[in-house]
């Protein structure tokens, strides 16, 4: 197949509306989250530290790196279990309150750490995000029908994007520098700082989902817990399903709590001039649950699951909820009451 640029999902899945919005003071503002789970309020006696920014030894631009801590930190000598959310502008204000709406229900106290490209370079994102999430440099798309519906619609987004003077995404297989960015290089300075337990969980949503499945197979026991939200896994022409069968040829078990959500409506979304489909988003993901169901890693807690009538954006907050609700749920340390 001919090689194709990154994936329209990868740009479009999370949508400008649910951006968050620059922080004033240090506070989450209001009414960046929309209507979720219900009514989620803002977290009560959550400290957000001051935002900062770091550049990776492997990288041109800087990342903009928000931390939340839980009401009770500095009132203990305790450790936290550490949430990492990738798309960090768009994610990280939506997975503190979904935390800790969460909270001694379901969850123990943790601390939220946010990664991704600063408010004022959102615009750079449209290269920045395609490049971060992807583990090919040479095909993104896949071979069979949808990969080549993919190649047109890819085409007449870079089309779309360019009239709007916008930059348009041309390199991708950062995955890898992303991900050793998060480990040896964000996650050591923020440890001298903050007291963090060896329990994290990485949480990402479309192409962050996507992101977040390459690390279980790249890094595995980097983290202990994974909530993969609508994957596209048949991309990079299926480079994680052969990932994930180097990884089955070297190893014996894989220890892991692993969660995969997608909305049922993702099967026939037209939104996104129809994208959603041809990413195969629901059949990739259904498949590789299968497969690691398979495998029978002693170790590997699996989880899958479909939400009814729930789209590509709609899903979002259901993913991280019941992903984390379902991890904690299934660790043997259970949640402190």
């Amino acid at each position: 197949m001919k090689t194709i640029l990154f994936s329209f999902v990868l740009l479009v899945g999370i949508p400008a509306a649910a951006c968050s919005a620059e922080k004033n003071g240090g506070s989450i503002q209001s009414g960046q989250l929309g209507t979720i789970i219900g009514a989620i309020n803002e977290p009560t006696g959550v400290t957000l530290e001051p935002l900062r920014r770091m550049r990776g030894e492997k990288f041109e631009w800087d990342h903009e790196i928000q931390v939340a801590l839980p009401p009770s930190y500095f009132k203990t000598e305790k450790p936290y279990p550490v949430l990492w959310v990738v798309d960090g502008l768009y994610s990280f204000d939506r997975a503190t309150r979904i935390v800790y709406s969460e909270v001694k229900k379901h969850l123990p106290e943790m601390i939220v750490v946010g990664i991704g490209v600063p408010f004022s370079e959102v615009a750079a994102n449209t290269q920045r995000r395609p490049y971060e999430f992807s583990s090919s440099s040479e095909a993104v798309g896949f071979e069979g029908l949808g990969g080549y519906i993919l190649e047109e619609k890819l085409s007449e987004a870079r089309q779309r994007i360019q009239g709007s003077g916008r930059p348009v995404w041309s390199r991708t297989g950062g995955a890898a520098d992303f991900l050793n960015f998060i480990i040896d290089e964000v996650r050591p300075v923020l440890a001298k700082e903050y007291r963090m337990s060896d329990d994290n969980t990485l949480y990402g949503h479309s192409g962050g989902g996507y992101f977040c499945t390459y690390a279980l197979f790249a890094r595995t026991e980097s983290f202990s817990k994974y909530v993969c939200g609508s994957p596209n896994l048949f991309g990079s022409n299926f480079d994680l399903f052969k990932m994930e069968e180097q990884y089955a040829n070297e190893h014996r078990d894989m220890k892991a709590s692993v969660f995969f959500g997608v909305g049922e409506s993702e099967i026939l979304e037209d939104t996104f001039n129809g994208v959603i489909p041809a990413w195969a988003i629901v059949s990739s993901t259904a498949r590789m649950g299968e497969i690691l169901y398979l495998r029978k890693y002693p170790s590997l807690d699996i989880n899958v699951r479909v939400f009814p009538s729930e789209d590509h954006i709609s899903v979002i907050p259901l993913n991280l909820a019941w992903g984390l609700r379902t991890l904690w749920a299934n660790d043997a340390r259970n949640v402190e009451q």
